[in-house]
């Protein structure tokens, strides 16, 4: 100890070697600034409001169809106050009104075509007075049309996501987009709510559930899951997802059932998002007996066995999507959890992402160096002043 005080007291009389190890302090900050792990920071809750509504003020809507009220925490309250035409009337949750974000709720009487329909009051003991006025339309009675045959799933396995907890963000395994598409609606129409659900036959656990507000002629809905949603069953073989439409107005479309996915992608990629974006699918990727598939796995000319079948165990280079062939059971051993709602993201996701969480790699030797030089420069400028 007393050679190093000696050598230290030396170095203060040779302005060069002391700038040489201020300037190394200085580094040794910023370096360890990056590698040292960062906590993850906390998404808070959005306050209570009502954010938008459908239709907008001053707008036209279908007598018959109901309202969405877009916000957070919302619900009616007893401030609420309906007139069709200066008459009372009363505002009450649509029947589905649990299975979309927000708030549905239906005028009741139903107002008739012409008549003016004035909403008006608080969401929420905090929210600010919302008032819509708007112009009933015609009675809306014709029912959404699916196109089935144009609808399609793919599945992507990745490295599994776990939530900090704090992040907005849910725990993630695998990831189902499926692609829906359907007639209209057109301008002035009402939107169709898609839902898509599976249940897992005889199970008490595991499931998922999903409702998405579609207005447009086609959409991407992505459903991340964990394992122990699907029971033990296997993707590709044992879950057929059960999708059906309805629109604002109660008209629902007959439903439909996708058995079989698409496309299949398994890799060891961790995302920084519980739902990651939908792979650039390839033909190797189509599920062998699917619309997907390569003509040669579709007519059986070139046979596989499960040694031949890729893990996904793939590095990748620049830009390009790391891609593996379909695994079955991958899915049977593995537990997980899931917040909120059962299945979590859709088309819109990106709005609603909340990701705060980021984490830096431990420091190594450089980063430990830097950190002894860090304090010894430290000292000398104390010693100095």
């Amino acid at each position: 100890m007393a050679w190093v005080l000696q050598t230290a007291s030396g170095m203060r009389k040779t302005p060069s070697v002391r700038r040489f190890f201020q300037g190394t302090a200085l580094a040794g900050a910023c370096v360890l600034s990056f590698v040292a792990p960062r906590v993850a920071e906390a998404c808070s809750p959005a306050d209570p409001a009502v954010t938008s509504t459908l239709p907008v003020d001053g707008g036209t809507h279908p007598g018959n169809a109901a309202l969405l009220f877009n916000g957070y925490s919302i619900l009616i309250t007893d401030d609420v106050m309906v007139t069709v035409d200066g008459e009372p009337a009363t505002l009450v949750a649509a029947p589905w009104n649990d299975d979309v974000p927000g708030l549905a709720a239906l005028v009741e009487p139903a107002p008739m075509e012409g008549q003016s329909v004035v909403v008006s009051g608080t969401f929420c003991p905090e929210c600010e007075v919302t008032t819509l006025t708007y112009t009933a339309g015609a009675h809306d009675l014709a029912a959404p049309m699916p196109l089935v045959d144009e609808a399609l799933v793919g599945i992507y396995d990745h490295g599994d996501f776990v939530s900090s907890g704090g992040d907005c963000q849910s725990d993630s395994d695998l990831t189902y987009y499926v692609h829906l598409s359907q007639v209209g609606p057109g301008p002035g129409e009402v939107p169709t709510l898609f839902t898509i659900a599976w249940e897992p036959e005889g199970e008490a656990d595991g499931g998922f559930r999903q409702t998405v507000r579609s207005d447009s002629e086609s959409l991407v809905v992505s459903l991340s899951l964990v394992l122990s949603q699907l029971a033990g069953k296997d993707p590709l073989k044992d879950v057929c997802l059960e999708v059906s439409a309805i629109d604002l107005a109660g008209n629902a479309a007959e439903p439909f059932s996708l058995c079989q996915p698409c496309f299949f992608r398994k890799d060891d990629v961790v995302h920084e998002f519980d739902t990651p974006p939908e792979p650039n699918w390839t033909e190797a990727e189509g599920v062998p007996g699917s619309a997907c598939a390569s003509e040669e796995a579709t007519t059986g000319e070139e046979e596989t066995t499960g040694e031949e079948e890729t893990t996904g165990d793939v590095e990748t280079t620049g830009g390009e999507e790391p891609t593996g062939g379909p695994t079955t059971g991958a899915t049977t051993d593995a537990t997980g959890d899931t917040s909120g709602d059962s299945a979590s993201g859709g088309e819109d996701d990106g709005g609603q992402g909340c990701a705060c969480s980021s984490n830096g790699g431990e420091p190594g030797d450089v980063g430990r160096f830097l950190l002894f030089a860090l304090g010894l420069g430290l000292a000398l400028i104390k010693r100095r002043t």
